[in-house]
């Protein structure tokens, strides 16, 4: 079974469960600060959590030591231990990724990254947010990133599709134009 499979079918479950209990948002949030938590430090708890030269005993009692300081519901907390048990836990960043596209999906929410030269004025993300929606039909969820080499205007990446309306662009394209033979469309 392949990984992005195996991290669906996971991810469907916990996603069930959450939708019967209308926990879906609560348990993807504690389900990605998890994930944070197992990345930090290079995925050092990560790969002992998914060392396989351990006894899944062994790994069992890391993560419950790591569960009682992290207070997560207990839809989380067994999941994660099915996941050890299973020998699963190397998919839980797949796992985690999937949850939240189908969490998305059922709350008809996308998410969007809007990267700007300087933080956006309040109004102007509000706007953004408002034609975005208006354009997908879904809420959005906004993500705002600063990256001076934008230059001005911005890029808006919306799932798979990017718009990039930024000043860097245009002078990209003007370039392009210029350094073409003559005649040439």
């Amino acid at each position: 079974m392949s990984d992005g499979s195996l991290a669906r079918r996971y991810a469907r479950a916990l996603v069930a469960l959450g939708a019967e209990t209308a926990l879906t948002d609560r348990l993807g949030q504690q389900l990605d600060a998890f994930t944070g938590v197992v990345q930090q430090d290079g995925g050092l708890l990560g790969s002992v959590l998914g060392n396989p030269g351990l006894t899944t005993l062994e790994r069992r009692a890391v993560l419950d030591k790591v569960l009682e300081r992290m207070a997560l519901h207990a839809f989380v907390a067994n999941f994660l231990r099915l996941l050890v048990d299973k020998n699963r836990f190397e998919h839980l960043p797949a796992i985690a990724v999937a949850y939240r596209e189908m969490a998305d999906e059922q709350a008809r929410r996308v998410r969007a990254t809007v990267t700007t030269a300087r933080k956006l004025d309040p109004a102007i993300s509000a706007r953004v947010r408002q034609t975005l929606e208006g354009s997908t039909g879904k809420t959005v969820v906004l993500t705002e990133v600063v990256d001076p080499k934008v230059l001005g205007g911005m890029v808006v990446q919306l799932g798979d599709t990017v718009y990039d309306a930024s000043i860097r662009a245009r002078l990209a394209s003007v370039q392009d134009a210029l350094m073409r033979p003559a005649g040439q469309a």
